[in-house]
């Protein structure tokens, strides 16, 4: 019995620093900016991707996207950042709040200039980026300007011809309730076209340009730039066609 403890004691005690320094807070120089919230920073010699905590930020083609990648360039690259690490996510990457040596938190710096969302699904109990999200759309902060922006998640599943769930909605949706008003989905400002349509079923529908007849899909990075005196919104990419609208040529 003591032979067991004394074994099991030597287990723990190699395995638990291991298990520690995995996940352990790190400092390194930022070498790399892939795009608003994942960059490479310098860790033993060796490159590591970072993907920031609890924030997502506008995809590459996606409106916004190069701004948000350009915004989280001007706070970090180049420059010595503390990692509060969170472990990993599907994809290998280390999951971190960047932290600047004057104690700036990027994360939330880059929801509070209006470059990225407060990632509700991933940290739907952060008071403190739900707060500073609520602000800079109350502003009309970065991509707060566009009446109706649409979010990274929904962006990624059009991209990948996915269907979109409740959960898709709920933010934008819980959030307007109470004012009674929406500046985003499900309705994206958008005109009605003169149909029999009362209601618009999608909730993120095809937007076309009633000026030049173009319209956009949700996927397509022009989606949400179409100027709210000229949006039409339809159901379907057949029902603008039909309308004698066509495809924008810069849509995937």
């Amino acid at each position: 019995m003591l032979c067991l403890r004394i074994l099991l004691s030597a287990i723990l005690w190699l395995v638990l620093p291991l298990s520690t320094v995995a996940f352990a807070d790190f400092s390194g120089q930022v070498i790399s900016i892939l795009d608003g919230d994942t960059i490479e920073v310098l860790h033993n010699n060796h490159p590591e991707r970072i993907r920031l905590s609890g924030i997502d930020c506008p995809e590459k083609g996606q409106a916004y996207g190069k701004r948000a990648k350009q915004a989280a360039s001007e706070l970090v690259f180049a420059k010595e950042v503390t990692l509060q690490t969170h472990g990993k996510d599907k994809y290998g990457r280390t999951i971190a709040d960047v932290l600047l040596p004057d104690g700036t938190n990027v994360n939330h710096a880059l929801v509070k200039d209006g470059w990225c969302w407060w990632y509700r699904k991933y940290a739907p109990g952060d008071t403190v980026l739900e707060g500073l999200e609520k602000e800079a759309r109350e502003a009309k902060k970065g991509l707060w300007v566009d009446p109706a922006p649409i979010p990274p998640w929904v962006y990624r599943k059009a991209r990948r011809g996915q269907s979109l769930d409740l959960s898709d909605m709920v933010p934008l949706d819980s959030e307007t309730e109470s004012s009674g008003t929406s500046r985003g989905p499900p309705m994206l400002g958008a005109v009605q076209p003169d149909s029999s349509h009362d209601s618009i079923s999608s909730p993120f529908p095809i937007i076309g340009n009633r000026r030049s007849h173009i319209y956009h899909r949700p996927d397509c990075p022009n989606y949400s730039q179409v100027a709210l005196h000229n949006r039409v919104a339809f159901n379907s990419a057949a029902e603008a066609e039909a309308a004698g609208y066509r495809v924008a040529g810069n849509c995937p």
